[in-house]
């Protein structure tokens, strides 16, 4: 007698039409899978990809395709006598020239390509939807790119780059603990300018009761017994001592870390007993709610025993304002539309280092008349396999990494800046050991900097190397960009609860479905690019110059945060969230992403003798920009 399940399954496919049964059963085949097996897969990956639909189609089983391929050649590399690669060109490559000595270094010579290369690209290169748009976010803006802009975007880093000039492999503990400590109690003297904000408003201050009004005043300490409802602060963590390698928090490894001052630095087990609150939505959190190690929260609860704090309310953390701009300047930079392209390395596939993905990319700047191509790292990726063998080089007479960088990449940026002369490149490295010219693999990573480097790979004059992370602005549009995939490891170990909401009290049903946008979100509400804590191995952090990711005055117009999860571009609290995916999946093609950003409207900017030259106004980005995410 069959099963449930292959009733589902049977089901499943009897819905298909005869173009995606068609396309099964060829996975079928290629992949050595029976019915029931790629039933489990399709079910598997929806359930990854964190759709907001489960409905199959044919884009569906094309990415569930790559995906297989990518498991595959993985298990592949992983057996014994398949090479991985190594951070540097071996003998025959290097042929022991260092790095002081190269011969093309400053010059404008390109090598002679080899004769005869067995390597080619023919997954990426036989690619039939080239330019497919993937998914598209607010499509009814339209814009005018048929001309190249006249002017030059003007770019403003609002990131102190001598900060950033840090030795790694320094780090004092008591300059990490002075960090953490310092920023639990910056989030208690936030909360507590909430609740005093909230008090003199006549709507909210009527509905605040004795708890709150005494934590306007004083903070308790969680770990002190207490029967009545107090107001704490502090860091949730784990007690699990892999938690920095991605195990999940929950329920009963949950921990609370005090601050010094509010505390004395001691950690009290929590225990969930939330339920729906009188206040109003201003004060406490509702719907489902994401608790991960290393969010500063605000509590409201009890510690009856001495032993653990219950928890009744989580609080609300007041938001960060929104960008203001002056008015003469939004004259002068917003009344003309702006167009951007954003791509995440590797540049180039896993079976060659031709960097054709990258080629493709300029090409599609060039027709579009982009005004900034904005370049997240790795850019000579340190893990590919075919740095070891000289054959797979495209050109001879290749001694370093940086001059691999300098003719593979430099000269496709020197193409760009040739055929846009006020077209401008920004590229950001990312951290860890992939980035093979970046010397400082730690999180905050300054820009990639060093005469020798610099001369090496002769960037062109209109491309600059930014920090990891940067805040810049873009025509008086505000972006913060973390090359880190931090959203992958935030899903990774939060904890979902489910919070009772008040009457008249919703959460965004998107925020609850999608971890992507939740992700997002919570970057924005602890006011920092990497707020979890400990990170992730891949991950190096220099914790006591973690203050350089922080957002502290306003939220950006666009955050950019790229992960290997699925693309996407949301609204998120008024800011244009976007992940463009990475340019190249192994073999096969990857995804970027095009933004548009319309002019501000005429009538918004008030007339010269109307309105003050110095008055700020907000940007307003979130209402007028165009997202695509398309394949390479």
């Amino acid at each position: 007698m069959p099963s449930a399940v292959d009733d589902r399954s049977e089901i499943f496919y009897s819905k298909l039409s005869s173009d995606l049964a068609s396309t099964c059963v060829s996975l079928q085949k290629s992949f050595s899978l029976t019915p029931l097996e790629l039933y489990y897969k399709i079910e598997s990956y929806q359930v990854k990809r964190d759709a907001e639909t489960h409905e199959i189609s044919q884009t569906v089983l094309d990415d569930l395709r790559l995906s297989l391929q990518e498991n595959l050649e993985r298990k592949q590399q992983r057996q014994p006598g398949n090479g991985n690669g190594s951070n540097a060109m071996m003998s025959g490559a290097g042929g022991g020239v260092t790095p002081l000595k190269r011969k093309y270094a400053s010059t404008g010579q390109t090598p002679t390509p080899l004769r005869n290369s067995p390597l080619s690209d023919t997954t990426f290169a036989s690619r039939t939807d080239a330019g497919r748009v993937m998914e598209t976010l607010s499509p009814s803006i339209i814009i005018d790119k048929s001309a190249a802009s006249p002017e030059r975007a003007k770019i403003t880093a609002f990131m102190d780059l001598k900060k950033y000039q840090y030795r790694t492999m320094r780090q004092a503990l008591l300059e990490a603990s002075e960090f953490l400590d310092e920023r639990i109690e910056q989030f208690g003297d936030l909360i507590q300018t909430h609740l005093r904000t909230l008090k003199e408003e006549n709507d909210s201050g009527k509905l605040m009761d004795e708890t709150l009004l005494t934590a306007i005043d004083r903070l308790a300490s969680p770990s002190a017994i207490s029967h009545d409802d107090v107001i704490v602060v502090g860091r949730i963590v784990t007690d699990s001592v892999h938690a920095a390698d991605s195990a999940r928090i929950n329920e009963t490894s949950m921990l609370l870390e005090c601050g010094r001052r509010m505390g004395s630095g001691v950690r009290v087990r929590l225990k969930l007993a939330l339920k729906p609150v009188a206040q109003d939505d201003k004060i406490s959190l509702s719907g489902l709610v994401s608790l991960f190690p290393g969010q500063i929260v605000a509590l409201r609860g009890s510690n009856p025993s001495g032993s653990e704090f219950v928890v009744k309310a989580i609080l609300k953390f007041p938001e960060l304002q929104v960008p203001l701009t002056k008015t003469s300047v939004l004259r002068q930079t917003a009344q003309r539309p702006m167009r951007m392209l954003i791509a995440k390395g590797p540049f180039t596939t896993q079976d060659n280092l031709q960097f054709s993905p990258l080629t493709a990319l300029i090409d599609s700047a060039i027709t579009s008349n982009a005004d900034v191509v904005i370049l997240l790292g790795p850019f000579i990726d340190s893990l590919h396999p075919r740095l070891s063998d000289p054959t797979a080089l495209p050109y001879t007479d290749l001694n370093t990494l940086e001059d691999l960088f300098r003719v593979c990449i430099s000269q496709q940026l020197r193409r760009l800046e040739q055929a846009l002369p006020n077209c401008q490149t920004l590229l950001i490295p990312e951290c860890g050991t992939r980035e093979a010219v970046q010397r400082h693999i730690s999180f905050p990573a300054p820009p990639v900097a060093g005469p020798e480097i610099k001369k090496a790979i002769a960037l062109p004059k209109r491309a600059r190397w930014l920090s990891n992370p940067s805040f810049v602005s873009v025509n008086s549009s505000v972006l913060a960009i973390a090359n880190v995939d931090v959203l992958m490891q935030m899903s990774r170990v939060e904890h979902l609860i489910r919070v009772p909401s008040p009457a008249g009290a919703n959460q965004p049903e998107e925020f609850e479905r999608s971890a992507m946008v939740r992700g997002a979100r919570n970057l924005m509400l602890q006011r920092s690019l990497y707020p979890v804590f400990p990170s992730h191995p891949e991950t190096p952090l220099e914790v006591a110059y973690l203050g350089l990711a922080d957002m502290n005055i306003a939220r950006p117009d666009i955050l950019i945060v790229p992960s290997d999860q699925r693309f996407f571009a949301k609204v998120v609290d008024n800011v244009v969230a976007i992940n463009p995916g990475p340019l190249t999946k192994m073999k096969a093609a990857g995804t970027y992403a095009v933004v548009d950003i319309a002019p501000i409207d005429i009538e918004v900017i008030k007339n010269e003798d109307e309105a003050p030259l110095d008055e700020m106004r907000p940007n307003e980005v979130w209402n007028r920009c165009r997202v695509e995410i398309r394949k390479i």
